[in-house]
């Protein structure tokens, strides 16, 4: 369970956290809903802008992950995308 928020910085962190969650599971699935994905993004890089703009501490959430390699939501996000030719289960051979 999370701890108590305390005010709004901590919730708009909290909800941003959350958000960058919902973009790693996306961004990972082989078959996400594009446009899902980018609205995601999106309302992650908005809220990311905020945390920024109003001073919120986003050192105990992904957005640090995010600022700490350029502040771009969608570049960060690149690298949770499956590779081809990675982690690609191979069905098992049936007998004929």
């Amino acid at each position: 369970m999370p701890k108590p928020i305390r005010d709004r910085g901590e919730a708009l962190a909290y909800v941003v956290d959350c958000t960058l969650a919902t973009v790693t599971d996306l961004a990972s699935k082989k078959s996400a809903p594009k446009g899902e994905l980018s609205r995601q993004i999106g309302i992650a890089q908005k809220g990311i802008n905020w945390m920024i703009e109003f001073g919120v501490d986003y050192s105990h959430t992904r957005a640090q992950e995010v600022v700490d390699k350029g502040g771009s939501v969608s570049d960060w996000a690149e690298q949770f995308r499956p590779r081809a030719g990675s982690n690609m289960r191979q069905r098992p051979m049936t007998g004929r």
